[in-house]
């Protein structure tokens, strides 16, 4: 080929591999945001991290499901409907376990001081609750409360944040037990065993375990006017299945009084 060609074919041909790239890429940008949206609903930001969150249990942690064939609605995937979701805190790979588990959306409760500024972006897309355990909470109350009655799911982690030394069943924070009240909706208890233990919550995302998510029941509590007495139902559940002591030392030393307006 001539070198006259060559200055014709060049710049032809890089004019359409850039055209084709023009006309594909935002087809496969479309085409992947729809897979991803897909997912659990809720964005392709969500289902990216919905797609992380479940390599991560699957491969890294090899999660072991426990008695999930036998959950309830609105539990399973695909379902409908309002609940609440409580779990032992033992790590911080905790939440990533539990959403793939259950496969759909749930907005965690989650202590303020564990946020890290730097993730602000998937707190936002995952519309997490951040909560002080303190009477400032109401407001957080009442928007947890407004979702579980509008068909979503609300976790919670009990005993406020994970439990050192591990092993122990921790005091439930009393704020549980108004939730499960005031939502009038079925609360979903789960066990939390074999999970990395590390210094740091984040330090548990990366590291390889074979932890397990174990099914314990579910329990209607609306009829339960007492919250204290509601939460320790469901504490005393989660005892009793899982066999670890109880340590009525709690985890916080913070706030001053657990949220008691009502919605």
């Amino acid at each position: 080929m001539t070198s006259s060609s060559l200055a014709i074919v060049i710049p032809v041909g890089i004019g359409v591999w850039i055209l084709l790239w023009m006309w594909a890429i935002p087809r496969a940008s479309d085409r992947i945001r729809s897979v991803l949206d897909g997912r659990i609903g809720y964005g392709p930001l969500v289902g990216l991290i919905d797609l992380v969150s479940c390599t991560l249990s699957r491969t890294l942690h090899r999660v072991r499901y426990v008695g999930f064939e036998d959950l309830p609605t609105p539990f399973r995937h695909g379902d409908v409907g309002g609940g609440v979701v409580v779990a032992n805190h033992s790590a911080g790979v905790d939440p990533f376990i539990v959403q793939t588990g259950l496969r759909r959306l749930i907005r965690w409760m989650m202590w303020a001081e564990m946020m890290d500024p730097r993730l602000d972006f998937a707190w936002k897309a995952g519309q997490a609750l951040p909560v002080s355990y303190g009477s400032q909470d109401a407001a957080t109350l009442r928007k947890a409360v407004r979702h579980v009655k509008e068909g979503g799911l609300i976790g919670i982690f009990p005993e406020g944040t994970i439990a050192r030394p591990p092993r122990e069943i921790r005091p439930f924070q009393p704020g549980v037990g108004l939730l499960a009240r005031l939502s009038k909706a079925p609360v979903l208890v789960l066990w939390i065993h074999d999970t990395p233990y590390t210094e740091t919550a984040g330090g548990s995302i990366f590291r390889r375990s074979h932890s397990v998510v174990e099914f314990v029941g579910v329990f209607d509590l609306s009829g339960e006017k007492d919250p204290a007495t509601a939460t320790a139902i469901l504490r005393n559940a989660l005892a009793d299945h899982s066999g670890w002591p109880r340590n009525e030392e709690s985890t916080l030393t913070i706030g001053d009084t657990e949220p008691t307006e009502e919605p």
